[in-house]
């Protein structure tokens, strides 16, 4: 299948009304949209692909559209080989491939298999370019055309594709912005709440310090009185020793408590320090108690792994969040599995469950702060987004895979490196 076109019409003022339509939206939902459904008015397509840069390199599929509808890609990681089509995506300018389907590589992604689906004639490859630097690109399946049309599209596609890239990284930088400030307003919130632990910790330990040594003083005089009364009051004293013991067991399950909770929000933590991660799970799993209801069941494979060096407490709400998204996943009766090992990239923790799992549309936005999936597994807020600032500023990274309908799976990966900062030796700062 060919397709023709004609520039000889195409005027500027065509190309601003595309970019202001676009440079107007407020979110990546209805900006990707839109950039597609105007670029089809002077650069004809049966196909077009929108591709950015990955932060560990790789590039991401934001968008797909075809016959007039847009798509966002199942498959969102994407590979462009070694080939032709890697060179393209590295060009400062754009670049036209004749015989896409021919000359690139047997794809093995879904994406570059849908962009040559049609066998199209040329692959119009244009890239989108910040301060000389290349951010994403967008690709155009067309039919065949004519060195002057190829002159004039590469004007126009550059000029447009230059706009796109910087209303992209406007975007990107106000969508750090945002997520750094509310980080900020979570950190005040977690350092009040630290506050008030501390101080609730301290108001509670006083009268059960005093309640524990009047029991075990009241127990005595029972003793004494038990060798001294006769058999008169025996169904007294039986009756006080009694209480005497409830109370001690109440007392000790309230000690419990309060240490638990001490260890899991470390109210007392301003730097890094050496500590066992299985304590802090442990303190978590304790300090969530009856929401590990008895239709979930919990499976511990703890690895042998050393301490690490890091804010307990900021880790123990990782362990929080993406335990209790866990629960929240799991209808009826489930599992959660929480495994630990070393490995040489550092100390791994795994937490996985048997609940809804996640789609993949849901899967690309679950650590976006305030990202909420109405009636379907995310409903953490900002949970799971703090979780991953939490790793982040711990130079560690936070991994999920998920099946709708088999489960999800988080894996926390943190270095070791940065336990030299504890011993008072030069290593370099968690980023």
């Amino acid at each position: 299948m060919t397709f023709q076109v004609s520039v000889s019409t195409l005027t500027l003022g065509s190309l601003y009304e595309a970019v202001l339509a676009f440079s107007s939206q407020e979110s990546f939902e209805t900006f990707w949209p839109s950039v597609c459904v105007n670029a089809r008015w002077f650069i004809p397509s049966k196909r077009l692909g929108i591709v950015v840069s990955a932060p560990d390199a790789g590039c991401e599929v934001v968008g797909m559209f075809e016959g007039g509808k847009f798509r966002s890609s199942k498959e969102t990681r994407f590979d462009p080989g070694q080939g032709e089509l890697r060179r393209a995506l590295s060009q400062p300018t754009a670049l036209w491939i004749s015989d896409p389907g021919r000359r690139l590589e047997e794809p093995s992604d879904d994406f570059t298999r849908w962009l040559v689906h049609d066998r199209p004639e040329m692959l119009f490859v244009v890239p989108l370019r910040v301060k000389g630097k290349n951010v994403g690109a967008m690709l155009f399946a067309t039919g065949g055309m004519e060195e002057a049309d190829q002159a004039m599209l590469n004007t126009l596609g550059t000029i447009y594709a230059l706009h796109v890239g910087m209303t992209y990284t406007l975007f990107r930088v106000s969508e750090e912005r945002r997520q750094m400030e509310n980080l900020l307003v979570m950190q005040e919130k977690m350092a009040s709440l630290g506050g008030l632990v501390a101080g609730l910790l301290h108001e509670i330990n006083s009268p059960l310090g005093a309640a524990r040594a009047a029991n075990d003083t009241t127990a005595r005089c029972v003793l004494k009185m038990e060798e001294k009364a006769g058999d008169s009051f025996r169904s007294v004293i039986d009756i006080v020793k009694g209480n005497t013991a409830v109370i001690g067991a109440a007392a000790d399950r309230i000690g419990g408590l309060v240490a638990r909770l001490k260890n899991f929000a470390r109210p007392d933590e301003s730097e890094y320090q050496l500590v066992s991660l299985h304590e802090g799970i442990e303190s978590t799993l304790s300090v969530m108690g009856g929401e590990l209801s008895e239709r979930i069941t919990l499976v511990k494979e703890f690895g042998e792994i050393p301490k690490i060096a890091c804010f307990a407490g900021q880790l123990n709400q990782v362990f929080m969040g993406i335990l209790r998204n866990a629960v929240e996943a799991i209808e009826g009766k489930g599992t959660i599995r929480i495994k630990t090992f070393e490995a040489k990239d550092g100390v791994h923790v795994q937490i996985g469950d048997t609940g809804r799992g996640i789609g993949p549309e849901k899967l690309k936005r679950i650590f976006e702060f305030d990202f909420s999936g109405r009636g379907s597994r995310v409903k953490m807020g900002a949970g799971l987004a703090t979780a991953y600032q939490i790793v982040q500023r711990h130079g560690g990274v936070i991994e999920v895979k998920s099946d709708v309908g088999s489960g999800s799976t988080f894996e926390i990966i943190l270095p070791l490196r940065v336990e030299k900062r504890v011993r008072g030796e030069e290593a370099t700062s968690p980023r």
